[in-house]
């Protein structure tokens, strides 16, 4: 029972090391009202924004050293799907796996101790959004999108192996 004891005490002191330990995402979003599509309502744009928002910021929690500082900005967000009338005069949102796939595009610099390290524009995107099986639950909030910012986390900014977690 001790040993128990004391080792989750130890796995949560891991733990809290390993938070003191993480980068940054810093995000900002330029001229939302020229997005594509980052939600039908300004309520949903708002709240989809700020989910993107979150992601990446949990992203640099998890995966960049502390001494990393990612600046985002956010110049266009396509969502996955496209916005269709519905009964009643509302509308929903439809995903076909065409050419409506998410699109995210974005500038960012990556700076290490102060020291830009590294820069670039990008578009995210993922053609295939909808036919790959991965095995995930996706009826979580934008599911496809996170999934996307994920992968191209993933490819930018961890080196070596083991570094994904």
């Amino acid at each position: 029972m001790r040993t128990s004891i004391l080792s989750l005490i130890c796995a949560c002191l891991a733990a809290s090391a390993s938070a003191v330990a993480a980068g940054t995402v810093d995000v900002r979003f330029v001229n939302t009202r020229l997005y594509a599509d980052a939600g039908n309502t300004a309520w949903e744009e708002e709240a989809n924004l700020q989910t993107i928002d979150r992601h990446l910021k949990a992203r640099g929690q998890r995966w960049l050293p502390a001494n990393h500082v990612l600046k985002v900005d956010v110049l266009d967000v396509d969502l996955a799907g496209a916005v269709r009338p519905f009964h009643g005069g509302s509308e929903i949102r439809v995903l076909r796996g065409g050419a409506d796939f998410p699109r995210i595009h974005l500038k960012y610099t990556l700076e290490v101790d102060g020291k830009v390290e590294r820069s670039g524009d990008e578009w995210l995107t993922d053609l295939n959004y909808s036919g790959r099986l991965t095995g995930e639950r996706n009826s979580e909030s934008l599911h496809y999108e996170k999934r996307m910012i994920d992968e191209w986390f993933k490819a930018r900014f961890l080196q070596g192996p083991g570094s994904a977690g």
